[in-house]
């Protein structure tokens, strides 16, 4: 049974108005009101499943579209809605001297430590049934980092509070690699966010308490992800708001999510990740993960709102 959340519902986050590097120009779309109707007017795929119809009552001000040279996808609307999806994560401790020659050239990002030897690895995948990006899967490998922050910020008790992170802008997921399976969000993740896309094929299960993810090109694994929730855990409506932060032209863009879920959130389930023979994962199969995760997510059902893209100047 699903417990309901509290009255309070995440804040919408403002679609940013901002051109972006590699002559990305951004339009208002006055006249035209923020509604679903309006936001997915391109997506033909999927239907609505609204767990929370209050994140998308009040979307504020017009859309934002971005336009750029040589786009092939239909242009991107922001704030935008994903109206149907499900995710599985995991959260695990990782030896800061495995994690530094992952993370990005930046002055202004630094890794953000749960003890002063250890930051933090969360592998997670999305199957979006319907989206401002149409239908796609998405599978992320990410850090958290705190943007203009000393480093001896304490992290540990910011690590698991999402409604703090999904406020908090000095802290974010930084994404170390983001295949997916469909042409749309790989072209528009490259262009506005910088991401580390790839093209590959994907598989995404979910059982009553247990989630599998993995991805592969021409055969070969790229990664995999195992998750389980024990019985005792109970199925919750959760608030798992988050931002992350990317580089794109040698400049820190910040993205702002609004996220409310269906599902299972704890410390105790289990969890197994597979790098796989992939070049592209060599790196990333050197990585000591810590064998019990810290938190795994496995939710069946969530509602999100993307904030789009902020330029915070350069890296």
């Amino acid at each position: 049974m699903s417990i309901a959340l509290p009255n309070r519902v995440p804040a919408v986050p403002e679609a940013a108005f901002n051109d972006l590097p590699g002559k990305v120009r951004a339009r208002r779309l006055d006249g035209l009101e923020a509604t679903l109707e309006n936001l997915l007017a391109h997506e033909t795929e999927g239907r609505d499943s609204l767990i929370e119809p209050r994140l998308f009552e009040h979307l504020g001000q017009a859309p934002v579209e971005y336009d750029w040279p040589g786009r092939q996808a239909p242009a991107p609307r922001f704030p935008m809605p994903y109206t149907d999806a499900s995710m599985v994560a995991a959260s695990f401790a990782v030896p800061l001297a495995d994690l530094r020659p992952l993370l990005p050239p930046s002055n202004r990002l630094s890794v953000a430590r749960i003890t002063p030897w250890h930051g933090l690895l969360t592998v997670f995948a999305f199957h979006h049934h319907r989206s401002g990006l149409g239908r796609y899967q998405e599978l992320g490998i990410a850090t958290p980092m705190l943007l203009d922050q000393p480093r001896a910020v304490p992290f540990w008790p910011l690590a698991f509070d999402a409604r703090r992170s999904g406020s908090q802008s000095a802290l974010g997921l930084f994404l170390l690699e983001m295949p997916c399976d469909r042409p749309r969000p790989a072209e528009i993740g490259t262009a506005l966010y910088g991401l580390p896309r790839l093209l590959a094929h994907a598989e995404f299960a979910l059982g009553s308490q247990t989630g599998l993810a993995s991805m592969e090109i021409d055969g070969q694994r790229l990664a995999a992800l195992e998750v389980s929730a024990p019985r005792s855990f109970l199925h919750r409506r959760l608030d798992l708001s988050f931002t992350t932060f990317s580089l794109l032209g040698g400049r820190v863009i910040r993205t702002r999510n609004a996220m409310i879920t269906d599902g299972y959130r704890g410390a105790r389930g289990t969890a197994k990740v597979e790098f796989g023979e992939h070049p592209r994962f060599a790196r990333l199969r050197a990585l000591r993960l810590m064998h019990r995760p810290l938190e795994t997510r496995i939710c069946s059902q969530l509602n999100m709102l993307v904030g789009g893209p902020e330029d915070l100047g350069p890296a």
